[in-house]
């Protein structure tokens, strides 16, 4: 226990709250409500100068920083505002410029926060700064030198974790393995693979790797959460790409909305309309965060809810493992749901056109043989409902090869072994298994 007297007048006695292991008995959405005293206590430690923040943006659209500037905590505002103005660094929040801004990256921070992918292959596609050369310094140079004196890195949105949008390319060739105009990496990983700025051997003067809250852009609770979890001392729970467990160990197919029209085998035709989003490129079924019940815009919606199929932007390899997006993808053997079982199945030619298509082509026979009219009427319906031009019938219990993008592999739960980092803790595990 502490007493902590603030700013803005609060005192009370607040525990040092592991705020991510709290995330696995506690509704999504509910404790940065519950938990508001301890959380701006964590977050407090900043303005009151007992941890620094450094915050460095790369190759970014700063759609991170955005979206955590428009989250809505009424109980902490004022606090999170403080945090906000006293990160020692931070080039869109803060008011210096000029040689006054670099000063404050004279010094190494606490924690440095690192938004957008570092180019390693053409440095000077990202710099901030000169060198004491007069020279423009490489982002690449401030976050090496930064990271390897900190206390925590902290990886946020799916660019800086992973490589993201500016990595594009380099994950999608038949060897694995492209190209992309900046070689584009994230601090501790490059797609799936160990590795990116820092080794895969990298810890922080904390004894951690880098933390990653993956994200396009990443959710604000996911990085308030975070940050205030290590301000208050705690190093999280981290799985095999070294995201925080209990917020990106439930697969997103689990809690969606839409579940039970993909165990029903109901099929959206097109984004927006009825039914599961699976045929229409959904990657749910391979992505892992819980924003299926952790919802944006103040605890609103997310994209299943909009018609929007999951495009899978909290996983490494991002872009290139799933474009092209609202289009059917190959299963990679890491899905963690089971096949649905029995249901109707929308094959590829919805039957009701198919009837509509039958019932034309009839009648257009009827006019140029007319004598044969009955015949031809009823032969051209029955045939056209019954089965498509290649002779396919359509079906009502579930067959695989109905959904046009087959069914997910069964698997146990998680990504399989060859997806999986070795030593790293293993969601299926945690997670018991697939349903």
């Amino acid at each position: 226990m502490s007493v902590d007297t603030h700013t803005d007048g609060w005192t009370e006695e607040t525990p040092q709250t592991d705020f991510l292991a709290r995330c696995r008995d506690a509704e999504a959405g509910t404790i940065v409500e519950t938990a508001a005293d301890e959380i701006r206590a964590a977050l407090s430690r900043v303005p009151d100068g007992d941890a620094t923040v450094a915050w460095l943006q790369a190759q970014s659209c700063s759609g991170c920083t955005v979206s955590t500037l428009q989250s809505e905590f009424p109980r902490i505002e004022g606090v999170l505002g403080e945090f906000r103005e006293a990160a020692s660094f931070h080039p869109t929040l803060m008011a210096a410029a000029g040689e006054e801004a670099m000063d404050a990256l004279a010094e190494p921070p606490d924690v440095l926060i690192v938004e957008g992918s570092v180019p390693v292959e053409t440095p000077l596609a990202a710099t901030l700064g000169r060198d004491e050369r007069g020279n423009r310094k490489p982002v690449l140079d401030w976050v090496v030198e930064l990271g390897e004196a900190a206390d925590i890195v902290v990886a946020v949105g799916t660019c800086a974790a992973y490589g993201g949008l500016p990595a594009a390319g380099r994950h999608d060739s038949d060897d694995g393995v492209g190209t992309d105009p900046t070689g584009a990496r994230g601090l501790q990983f490059d797609g799936r693979e160990p590795g990116g700025v820092f080794g895969p051997a990298f810890e922080t003067g904390r004894g951690l790797p880098v933390v990653n809250v993956p994200g396009c852009p990443a959710h604000p609770e996911h990085v308030l959460l975070t940050l205030a979890t290590v301000l208050a001392g705690h190093d999280p729970e981290l799985d095999e790409y070294n995201r925080p467990l209990p917020i990106f160990g439930p697969l997103v197919h689990d809690d969606c909305a839409l579940r039970e029209e993909y165990e029903a085998g109901n099929f959206a035709q097109y984004p927006g309309d009825d039914g599961c989003l699976y045929d229409q490129g959904c990657a749910g079924v391979y992505s892992y965060c819980d924003d299926s019940v952790r919802l944006r815009n103040g605890g609103t919606t997310i994209c299943r809810r909009v018609g929007a199929p999951c495009i899978g932007c909290v996983e490494p390899a991002f872009w290139d493992r799933f474009t092209p997006f609202y289009e059917p993808g190959e299963d990679d053997g890491c899905a963690g749901a089971d096949a649905p079982s029995v249901g109707e199945v929308n094959a590829d030619d919805d039957p009701t056109e198919m009837a509509a298509v039958g019932w034309l082509s009839a009648g257009l026979a009827s006019v140029v043989t007319l004598p044969l009219a009955p015949v031809a009427a009823g032969v051209g319906a029955v045939g056209r409902f019954f089965g498509d031009d290649d002779g396919h019938t359509v079906s009502t219990e579930w067959d695989e090869s109905a959904s046009a993008a087959g069914s997910p592999a069964v698997t146990d739960g998680g990504p399989c072994g060859d997806c999986a980092a070795t030593g790293a803790t293993d969601r299926r595990d945690e997670r018991g298994g697939g349903e």
